[in-house]
């Protein structure tokens, strides 16, 4: 899960920063954020934020995939003894696609596998957008609190947002369906929604129609969402998560993992849907992540080799915003090794302290890449969103220093 805990920092409602005032009413360090942007500092933590996140999104992959295939340069980043310290020797898709087999110590049957698929990932995710993401920010809006409420919107440097949430529900729908692509791409034939449509097409047809309807709520609030986080098209978009997440762990986990029923036990075999959803929608989906964030490393490095070009920033966001998309369709993927190995609250912990952030770009001890990997060992000063606060301001690039 993501760090949704209340930072006390102050920032305007329309703009990117303001000037925070400490106890004793003076200026703290995040007022001095601005003056710091884009210099040799600044960027030389963005290369160090890129070159953290993309060992993470290599590490998940890894898990997730297994040994085989790894390259010397992903190798470097894993260790050599990475399958054996506990994620599994041959990568966690395959203790998923090996559920209810004997030695199987994580997952005793399928109907566990299953079940852990539906509540920890599907609804897990569609309860965080409706009332994490989206209604954090909307409570703190309509109780007055906008400058905190700001601070609770997720991607608000970029105004990623409104993206980044409806990336979230076709997760789900990837997976349900058992396939990567568009919210309205047809299902696997090989799939929870086809096996549903062989029990009961009118249930596989609401489950679809509720994804696709909170998918839908979500891209018709009005953008930016740091901006609009109150009204009718909120209310609707939080409302459909809820009913998403209600049906999941309702009927949908009841007919997929119905209850023993007297002495007849109703089951299925769920041995090759679980074979795709491993192979054909998790593991590609990190393999992207991979992919995206080597490509975001290479940008940054790209930028930090000649800062003063504008169209080098330009190709850092191009990337930011690439790789967040298999990130945020693999927000139901996230039991397992994202949260075993602490990997998501490295990668995408939220709200940021923007006062460490400063206080690390300040420290006089720090200048380079090498020292600012050392000092961004906390969660909320690393990661997607300590990258996008350094390349974006009030969603648009942020603009480099000319010498």
């Amino acid at each position: 899960m993501k760090n949704f805990s209340t930072l006390l920092l102050s920032a305007a409602l329309l703009i990117g920063f303001a000037a925070c005032k400490d106890d004793k009413g003076g200026d703290t360090q995040t007022s001095q954020l601005e003056d710091l942007s884009m210099n040799a500092k600044w960027i030389n933590y963005a290369a160090a934020a890129a070159s953290e996140l993309r060992d993470d999104c290599v590490k998940l992959w890894a898990a997730w995939n297994g040994p085989n295939g790894i390259s010397e340069a992903d190798l470097a980043i894993i260790g050599s003894n990475f399958f054996t310290a506990g994620i599994g020797v041959n990568g966690y898709a395959e203790i998923l696609k090996t559920a209810g087999e004997t030695g199987n110590t994580t997952f005793q049957s399928q109907e566990e596998a299953v079940r852990t698929i539906l509540t920890d990932g599907f609804a897990n995710i569609a309860n965080e957008v409706g009332e994490a993401k989206i209604g954090g920010p909307n409570g703190y809006a309509i109780a007055g609190q906008n400058e905190r409420a700001v601070l609770e919107v997720e991607s608000w440097y970029s105004w990623n947002s409104i993206k980044d949430y409806s990336d979230n529900i076709i997760s789900i729908k990837n997976g349900y369906c058992g396939r990567r692509g568009a919210i309205g791409a047809p299902a696997n034939a090989v799939s929870w929604s086809a096996l549903v449509e062989s029990i009961d097409s009118d249930l596989n047809d609401a489950v679809n129609a509720v994804i696709d309807g909170a998918y839908t709520a979500i891209l018709s609030m009005n953008a930016p969402f740091r901006n609009n986080l109150t009204g009718d098209k909120v209310d609707v978009a939080m409302d459909a998560c809820a009913y998403l997440a209600e049906i999941i762990e309702g009927t949908l986990l009841q007919i997929l993992v119905p209850e023993t029923q007297g002495p007849i036990t109703i089951s299925f075999d769920h041995t090759e849907i679980l074979r795709v959803y491993a192979d054909e929608v998790v593991v590609p989906t990190y393999k992207e992540l991979r992919d995206k964030a080597w490509a975001l490393y290479n940008a940054v490095e790209a930028l930090r080799l000649d800062p003063t070009s504008q169209t080098k920033l330009n190709a850092a966001c191009e990337a930011w915003r690439a790789a967040r998309v298999p990130w945020e369709q693999s927000e139901a993927i996230l039991y397992g090794p994202a949260g075993d190995l602490n990997l998501d609250p490295s990668m995408d912990s939220w709200p940021l302290s923007q006062e460490d952030i400063a206080g690390i770009l300040l420290n006089e001890n720090l200048s380079t890449v090498d020292q600012f990997i050392g000092a961004i060992s906390s969660e909320d000063v690393r990661g997607f969103h300590t990258l996008e606060l350094l390349l974006f301001k009030d969603g648009q690039n942020r603009t480099v220093r000319q010498q």
